[in-house]
């Protein structure tokens, strides 16, 4: 599961994308503040492909499936399982023709400890940005495009703390997985390799991040002796 990550160097995990599909992207549209705790709910900037180039677009974090766009009571679904993409419908359509890249710095996860969660961030060792592979859907009823983050088995550097994490993507695996046709088994299958251990790095980190309210550089601060209660909350 993947609920909160860190967009605190946007212009660089913008700029990483871009490089690693050997395009511009201008980080100039995307004109917001650093953001430190994007949960869902909120919007964040997302690269998707249109008529086969590369686009920066805002999204709302939360795709809303296609079965639910006629409904009052929508879903909003934060994370799509890589096994089960080409059979779920409420990911089939996207997978095969809306996959794009969400830039990040780094993205938190939160161990069970009963009577509370210790959250950690992962990062890479070199502390350059990358990208979580996602799925989007078209805007509805005057709401923006909305897009999910795709999660996989852990590796190494995951395991002892969730059991799911986020399918991380750099170098050419962004331009493998970004793209409006559906995606070769052979390729999905060089993507969802488990990521080596050693190309991220986690920490402990202050539970002030454990609630969608709080932003800014605290949330990446070691941790407090006496953390707050957990909030799942979009803000």
């Amino acid at each position: 599961m993947c609920v909160r990550y860190t967009l605190h160097r946007p212009d660089a995990a913008i700029e990483a994308v871009a490089k690693a599909l050997g395009v511009r992207i201008d980080p100039e549209d995307w004109i917001q503040p650093p953001r430190y705790n994007v949960a869902l709910s909120q919007i964040a900037p997302v690269v998707r492909s249109e008529e086969d180039a590369p686009r920066l677009r805002a999204m709302r974090w939360g795709l809303i499936p296609p079965a639910d766009r006629g409904l009052q009571g929508r879903r909003a679904l934060a994370n799509a399982r890589l096994e089960t993409l080409d059979r779920l419908p409420a990911f089939r359509a996207a997978a095969a023709a809306r996959r794009c890249l969400v830039p990040v710095n780094g993205f938190y996860e939160y161990k069970d400890l009963g009577l509370r969660k210790q959250p950690y961030v992962f990062m890479r060792p070199d502390g350059e940005p990358f990208a979580l592979a996602g799925l989007w859907e078209p805007p509805l009823d005057g709401l923006p495009p909305s897009f999910c983050v795709v999660t996989t088995a852990p590796n190494a550097a995951m395991a002892g703390i969730h059991d799911r994490m986020p399918l991380v993507l750099t170098g050419p695996a962004m331009g493998l997985w970004l793209g409006e046709r559906p995606l070769e088994a052979e390729a999905l299958g060089r993507i969802g390799r488990p990521l080596p251990a050693d190309l991220l790095v986690a920490r402990q980190v202050n539970a002030f991040v454990n609630s969608s309210r709080n932003e800014g550089p605290q949330c990446l601060a070691p941790p407090d002796a006496e953390p707050p209660e957990f909030d799942f909350g979009s803000g």
